[in-house]
């Protein structure tokens, strides 16, 4: 039996050294693509592609926001320039320094609606009653602001629950009281 044995050994070697490292492997098994692991990626595509318009549509409303802001923001500049500009004309002709453009802007503004003449009236009236300052007082009579509203006068103009003291305010009162009573309620007019 041990001969029997030994052949069958010998033989097994052999067929493990030399017959079976040139057997072909079979290959591997391809992987199984399921139909969830492909709505999976579908799903996660279509999240992705969702997310990016989401991303471009923000940076679009960004972009649009600025350029309205920008176009506002030129135009404000363009206005005081224009409002510097002619209170600089207007300054000339009476003699005296242009008002700092936010006050000539602030003028024009309330007084624009009165015509040109008015606008003129208007910084020529503020340079003498106030040297353009906004806060400005009167210690002998109280008068305040821009125009240098008297307390009494103030009072029963629309603007009275606002401080005097508010540039934009008491310029719209001087306009409201100068189309209301033409312009000689002022003593100093230039």
């Amino acid at each position: 039996m041990l001969p029997l044995f030994r052949a069958v050994f010998v033989w097994a070697v052999m067929l493990v050294l030399a017959v079976l490292p040139h057997v072909p492997q079979p290959a591997p098994p391809a992987p199984i693509v399921t139909q969830a692991y492909t709505q999976q990626s579908m799903l996660a595509n279509v999240r992705a592609e969702r997310a990016q318009e989401a991303q471009l549509a923000q940076a679009k409303t960004w972009s649009e926001q600025y350029d309205r802001t920008y176009a506002a923001y030129q135009a404000k500049i363009q206005a005081e320039a224009a409002a510097a500009a002619e209170a600089t004309r207007i300054a000339a002709l009476s003699n005296h320094p242009p008002p700092p453009a936010y006050i000539a802007k602030i003028i024009s503004d309330a007084f624009s609606p009165l015509g040109p003449a008015a606008v003129q009236w208007a910084v020529n009236v503020a340079y003498c009653e106030s040297r353009y300052h906004p806060n400005s007082v009167n210690s002998s009579s109280g008068a305040s602001g821009l125009f240098q509203f008297l307390p009494s006068t103030w009072a029963f103009t629309p603007w009275h629950a606002q401080s005097p003291f508010d540039p934009v305010a008491n310029a719209q009162a001087a306009a409201w009281l100068y189309k209301r009573d033409g312009p000689n309620q002022w003593v100093c007019q230039g």
